[in-house]
């Protein structure tokens, strides 16, 4: 779903950032980290940076590990009936609210369907929705959530109906969006739980303080029921604008002990510079950055205009440019990890071809080609691959694009927007939320997560079959007929699938990334 960053924190946020550093002199017990603004606290509402503040505060049911092996956290047991839809989950009692108060089955009931309420507008309840009467209650067709396929069965143990065989929900049950909040403190405080001193958790970390834009504080829960973190306390600093600029002068600057990020430009110096090349930690990501096309409107609605943009795109330059070649060029959507992916079903010619399939399309050499729009947040380094695109478009194809450039929050607002409101261009991103083709197919195109608004009868058929299919060879097999259909359509333009570059300073140890997404667990850490 959320990531490389341009421009600068803002000096508050950088004075901050300092005052905490000294702070931290000869405190070995004391995670000091950046993050950009969370757009919300409240983790049944978390999908940007969010996430990995709530994954601190928050704990799931499980996790996935390297081997795509459930690792059961807050779950004792998730067991699956013979019918193959249901499923019952029996919590861990040793699990705790950050109060002290039991996380009960009620609590999990209670947040699943709040996700799922159309009141909350939660961009988490796509996935949910293969629980019985989910997607029929969060888009109101009924109103009550009794008719909900989540029901507890007693104090500590719940059960989950799917409206149909889903083998991949069980990975679903390891989502970090898909964590509990408190039922009682919920409906006591209101959108003001949210606050520190209503706040519950419970994940290794409580939240201590939080003052909006400037910083977030985090404490150890006492009463987590996991394995009690090594750290003691976390200092987020918040940056204003380009959150990788900010984060690599604060961890130069020794002010911050992690970077989750470095800003494009300085990736060559980075590697280059003999200390900081030794803190560079790199993560392959099975995540794709693109461009995409409103494919509701002319002229993006016809296959030759998208076949011809893709193949006027030079992606080895684009990824030289924005990652000095950390990432890796993709021409097919789905990244290689992924079961369905075929780099066979690549679109493939050449910058002549492109001329042609635009001239078919009836704008030889450009001519006739409106003037389009390409919109991009201004972190991840989405301007920079705007502007390569704008350029090799117009010299390869004589169309001219201008560039809409959005603050990160602002963006994500826009792109949410655009379920209903027309657009050009944009350039967006999926990561893995879990390792399974039914996130890619399923809740990014039949979802249309990114409003990229494709899908054909074929296509949507083969992936309804895919994701009950549950025999594993025939399932990769439907999903590779999806696939090919898929890129011969080029609703998007695959540019690279990229590769996270942490800084860690060498006194932290053991921080680690999940694997999906970019998460980390700063409670399974230790500073020396």
């Amino acid at each position: 779903m959320a990531r490389t960053i341009t421009a600068s924190a803002s000096a508050f946020a950088l004075g901050l950032g300092l005052a905490m550093g000294l702070a931290h002199a000869g405190n070995t017990n004391t995670f000091r980290m950046m993050s950009g603004e969370p757009r919300f606290m409240d983790p049944n509402l978390a999908t940007d940076y969010s996430i990995y503040v709530n994954a601190q505060l928050f704990e799931p049911l499980a996790r996935i590990d390297e081997k795509g092996n459930l690792v059961l956290r807050q779950a004792k047991s998730i067991d699956l009936a013979p019918d193959g839809r249901t499923w019952t989950i029996t919590l861990d009692p040793a699990y705790k609210w950050s109060n002290g108060d039991p996380v009960t089955a009620q609590d999990w009931v209670y947040s699943w369907k709040r996700i799922l309420d159309p009141r909350l507008a939660s961009e988490v309840a796509p996935f949910l929705s293969d629980v019985e009467n989910a997607e029929a209650y969060n888009k109101g067709k009924i109103t009550d959530p009794d008719a909900v396929g989540i029901k507890a069965t007693g104090e500590f143990t719940f059960q989950v109906k799917t409206s149909v065989v889903a083998p991949y929900f069980r990975a679903k049950l390891a989502l970090p969006y898909l964590t509990p909040v408190p039922k009682a403190v919920v409906e006591k405080a209101g959108d003001k739980w949210i606050a520190p001193e209503n706040m519950l958790s419970n994940g290794p970390y409580k939240l201590a303080s939080r003052i909006n834009d400037q910083s977030i504080t985090m404490e150890a829960n006492p009463y987590y029921g996991g394995q009690k973190p090594q750290i003691g306390k976390i200092e987020i600093t918040v940056a204003s604008d380009d959150l990788c600029t900010a984060q690599l002068r604060a961890f130069e600057a020794s002010e911050i002990d992690f970077a989750s990020c470095v800003p494009p430009q300085d990736i060559p110096r980075v590697k280059a510079d003999a200390e900081l090349s030794s803190q560079l930690v790199p993560y392959a990501i099975p995540g794709t950055i693109w461009a995409q096309y409103d494919l509701t409107r002319a002229p993006w609605n016809d296959k030759r205009v998208r076949q011809a943009l893709s193949l006027a795109v030079d992606r080895k330059a684009i990824v030289a440019a924005v990652s000095d070649d950390t990432a890796n060029p993709t021409a097919t959507v789905l990244p290689a990890s992924i079961a369905g992916s075929n780099t066979a079903d690549a679109l493939k010619g050449s910058v002549d071809d492109a001329k042609k399939l635009l001239a078919e399309a009836g704008f030889p050499d450009g001519k006739g080609f409106p003037q389009f729009t390409i919109t991009a947040s201004a972190n991840r380094g989405q301007p920079l691959i705007a502007q390569l695109l704008q350029q090799m478009w117009q010299d390869n194809l004589g169309v001219t694009a201008t560039i809409n450039v959005l603050e990160e929050n602002a963006y994500r607002a826009w792109v949410k927007s655009r379920k209903t409101e027309p657009y050009d261009v944009m350039i967006n991103q999926w990561y893995s939320d879990y390792s399974d083709p039914a996130n890619w197919f399923g809740e990014l195109f039949i979802g249309d997560y990114r409003n990229n608004h494709f899908t054909t009868p074929e296509f949507a058929d083969l992936v309804a079959k895919g994701n009950v299919e549950t025999d594993p060879a025939k399932r990769i097999e439907i999903f590779k007929a999806a696939n090919k259909i898929l890129e011969d359509a080029a609703p998007m333009i695959p540019l690279y699938n990229p590769t996270d570059l942490w800084l860690i300073k060498p006194n932290v140890k053991n921080l680690q990334h999940e694997g999906v997404l970019d998460l980390y667990h700063i409670g399974e850490a230790n500073i020396e």
